[in-house]
């Protein structure tokens, strides 16, 4: 066991972890575990998301919602992060992967049953099917408090780009600080590549509150999206209806809708 020493004026060593009183001691101690601990934890992360991001891009769900625990086990997000640093979320990030349990399930069920549906996005009983074309994106835009999903789409009539998006806030408690409701009210439908707006059809969210009024009362079953593991490339978020969601940060905050506002 090392011991750091000091000397006195008469030159005679002096062991500080004696001469420290037993409370401080005790106190240091539990830091330097602490540190030790959360040094691990970090040091696991990098790894962590590289897994993750590998897995994400195949077809293995069993495997990807594995390591979708593991990362947001290891380094949750901060417990008070929309009151405290909602700012890290901003930007704009591509949607690696989605699963969805099926309606009665937990992820857990659907997984084993094989029922899990990956590449599925819902918004407020809106559900796209974000399988095909490019990946879809999300941008959250803090400082409006504005959430979008963005996704290409086969039609008839050719691929086009929707966008569904809605305000949000931090869910009230008792609910965690990670947790955001989204009230979804606005979509639209882009050319391809973004240059022109096609339709937009807020309406539809109109009616489906009117259809479901607990989408607008703040029951339950209520659109939230809860950030469970946060870097700054990487997001890991669980929704309302016990689909999973991994982003990745896009860096030059591309994607066909930049230029147009939320």
């Amino acid at each position: 066991k090392s011991r750091v020493q000091h000397r006195t004026s008469a030159g005679h060593p002096v062991d500080s972890s004696r001469s420290m009183h037993p409370t401080l001691t005790i106190l240091v101690h539990v830091a330097a575990a602490a540190a030790l601990s959360l040094g691990g934890i970090v040091g696991q992360s990098p790894a962590l998301e590289t897994r993750l991001l590998a897995l994400a891009a195949g077809s293995n769900l069993p495997a990807t919602v594995s390591a979708f625990r593991a990362l947001e086990e290891a380094a949750p997000a901060p417990a008070d992060l929309l009151r405290s640093s909602p700012e890290r979320l901003d930007g704009r990030w591509s949607l690696v992967a989605t699963v969805a349990a099926t309606v009665g399930e937990d992820l857990a069920e659907s997984v084993d049953s094989g029922t899990a549906r990956a590449s599925v996005v819902n918004a407020s009983g809106v559900v796209v099917d974000a399988s095909e074309g490019t990946l879809p994106v999300q941008e959250v835009d803090v400082k409006r408090r504005r959430i979008g999903n963005e996704v290409v789409l086969a039609t008839p009539l050719g691929r086009v780009l929707v966008r569904v998006a809605g305000a949000f806030e931090p869910a009230a408690p008792p609910a965690p600080g990670t947790r955001a409701t989204v009230s979804f009210d606005s979509l639209e439908v882009f050319t391809e590549g973004g240059g022109r707006r096609l339709l937009s059809a807020g309406w539809v969210f109109a009616l489906a509150r009117a259809v479901n009024p607990a989408l607008a009362n703040g029951a339950d079953d209520a659109s939230w999206l809860e950030t469970t593991y946060l870097s700054d490339k990487v997001r890991l978020g669980r929704g309302n209806k016990g689909s999973i969601f991994v982003l990745r940060r896009l860096d030059d905050g591309g994607g066909a809708l930049a230029a147009w506002p939320l």
